[in-house]
């Protein structure tokens, strides 16, 4: 008896999944099926309040000062994302923050700021 790896225990029924369909699909649909999913995983910029934007600055002012360790969430291309690092300073003309890390010297515009988190 020969083994088919691409069929699925489905309930009672043997099936192969999407593999039936895929002679079907087309280049273009391909195509707008991947930018649908993008679209779902994309997540609407935060709308931060003066209660919000006052916290980033006491964090980001304590951090300086102590030249701790911390975890900078922003917001950039409809996604988050996570940086991890060492303050050490802001920059008021560019506006934007310098964090250290292993691999040395970073900048981030303060407005793609969301929170910042001691890690300490």
């Amino acid at each position: 008896m020969k083994l088919n790896k691409q069929l699925k225990q489905v309930g009672e029924a043997k099936d192969r999944g999407m593999i039936k369909w895929q002679g079907m699909m087309l280049t273009e649909h391909v195509r707008l099926i991947k930018e649908w999913r993008e679209e779902d995983n994309q997540v609407p910029v935060p709308e931060l309040n003066e209660w919000d934007l006052q916290a980033i600055q006491e964090e980001l002012e304590l951090s300086i000062k102590r030249k701790c360790e911390v975890q900078i969430q922003i917001w950039k291309d409809s996604k988050f994302h996570y940086h991890t690092g060492s303050m050490e300073g802001i920059d008021f003309k560019t506006k934007s923050i310098t964090y250290s890390d292993s691999s040395g010297l970073h900048r981030l515009p303060v407005n793609q700021i969301i929170s910042i988190t001691q890690m300490n």
